[in-house]
């Protein structure tokens, strides 16, 4: 178990170094705001059970450090990948995704919008840069066992789903009346 637990780790490891060297050789504007939304900064993410720290630091010359973690008491982002498998497919809105709360994120708002900012740029970018798409394919067809179809290949594809804000606020709230 401890093995499984080492390799996941590792796993993970080696695809966010790879997504981090792609977004890097790649620049553009997803690489500059990956450097502000992160250089100086550090997190731990969780996905599956598997738990990471990242540390970020050197503006442009931005080094990221990512670390195995064993002991946790709190994280700052924690999904599975069945919520990022329908994310990346278009079925669930990121957005939609933290409302219901199948991710969880902590932070302060400027950085929370910095790296909701990186993400958004991402998945626009997976859809033209057929690098970023072979990352999300070694990660679909290894991570865990999936049952879902492959990536969509372009983001006319992808059909986002409207309203869940609204379904989400309370009949009594959507009933006051401000005048």
């Amino acid at each position: 178990m401890v093995n499984l637990l080492k390799e996941r780790q590792q796993q993970l490891k080696e695809w966010l170094e790879e997504l981090v060297f792609l977004v890097r050789t790649q620049g553009g504007s997803t690489w500059d705001s990956f450097v502000l939304a992160v250089s100086g900064k550090s997190a731990i993410i969780e996905l599956d059970g598997i738990c990471l720290q990242l540390r970020a630091d050197g503006g442009e010359q931005l080094e990221v450090e990512i670390q195995p973690i064993f002991d946790v008491s709190t994280v700052d982002f924690s999904t599975d990948a069945e919520t990022l498998r329908a994310i990346i497919q278009g079925r669930l809105s990121l957005d939609a995704a933290v409302v219901i709360g199948k991710i969880y994120v902590q932070g302060t708002l400027p950085n929370l919008t910095a790296i909701y900012q990186v993400v958004m740029n991402l998945l626009a970018d997976s859809a033209i840069h057929p690098e970023l798409q072979d990352l999300w394919n070694k990660f679909d067809q290894t991570w865990l066992s999936a049952s879902v179809s492959p990536i969509p290949p372009t983001l006319e594809q992808q059909h986002p789903a409207y309203s869940y804000l609204i379904k989400n606020i309370p009949d009594d709230v959507l009933r006051v009346d401000l005048e």
